[in-house]
């Protein structure tokens, strides 16, 4: 599906994994045997132990085996999964959740826990005063927190093309500006409103990402290339997946083929 290559080589990308896999024994192990393939390429994974940190002051005993061994490789960032609802969500419990994934880093029965930053899922792409504060005010807290680094990178999941106010520093240092099926991708021509979007904002593609799900598995193998090749051009980080329900559960059965082809 992914064997065959093009003269031109795109610029690099890194692999936006969206890890909603639960970590029971060996079920990572696809992703780190990337990992481990690929020193040079960089791999941004969502962890999520529970559309969120969960109740407790860390994640399970799964979760304090696996997590370490991601944040041991230097190709490797790990950022924890926040809703915030469109906004809609209450503030107090959104900086709850960062304050949460910050502590990890401060386990020391388990240490290797720590983030590196924070997965805002469900962020809104219009832009309107009340909601760009709500985003600031988050974005100020996931800067403070020592527990995720010097510098924390702060991801926005608006899913779609955002208002290019919301690509401010000031709120996101990087945003998933599409989120569906490869047919959508398709009919509604989101290649080039991404393009739109980098000229309208001046945005570097390093700002942007996109997740393609439900890749035919009979789509052409040169047909899929120039998707992965195309949206390396237009975005600095990329998932693609050939499953169609539970897409971010388990892992495609062409994941080892993607990670290839975004390693060139």
């Amino acid at each position: 599906m992914f064997s065959k290559r093009k003269k031109t080589t795109p610029p690099k990308s890194s692999i936006l994994v969206p890890l909603y896999v639960y970590p029971a024994p060996g079920a990572w192990e696809p992703l780190f045997t990337a990992i481990a393939s690929h020193p040079g390429l960089n791999f941004t994974i969502v962890i999520n132990p529970a559309s969120g940190p969960g109740n407790g002051a860390g994640p399970d005993a799964n979760y304090t085996r696996e997590i370490p061994r991601l944040n041991a490789y230097a190709n490797v960032r790990t950022f924890g999964y926040v809703s915030t609802d469109y906004a809609k969500r209450n503030l107090g419990l959104v900086l709850r959740d960062i304050s949460t994934y910050s502590a990890w880093s401060e386990n020391a029965t388990f240490p290797g826990l720590g983030m590196h930053g924070i997965f805002l899922d469900e962020t809104s792409s219009q832009y309107e005063p009340a909601s760009a504060q709500f985003f600031e005010t988050i974005a100020s807290a996931v800067r403070s927190e020592a527990g995720l680094g010097l510098n924390p990178l702060i991801i926005h999941n608006p899913g779609t093309i955002p208002d290019a106010k919301m690509l401010s520093p000031a709120i996101c240092d990087l945003s998933v500006v599409f989120e569906g099926t490869y047919s959508t991708y398709q009919i509604y021509g989101f290649g080039k409103q991404i393009s739109t979007l980098l000229a309208s904002s001046k945005c570097g593609r390093e700002k942007l990402a996109c997740i393609v799900h439900a890749v035919p598995s009979a789509l052409n193998s040169n047909d899929v290339l120039a998707l992965v090749n195309g949206l390396r051009t237009m975005v600095g980080s990329v998932f693609l997946t050939a499953l169609s329900v539970d897409y971010y559960a388990s892992f495609s059965p062409r994941w080892a083929e993607f990670a290839d082809e975004m390693a060139v």
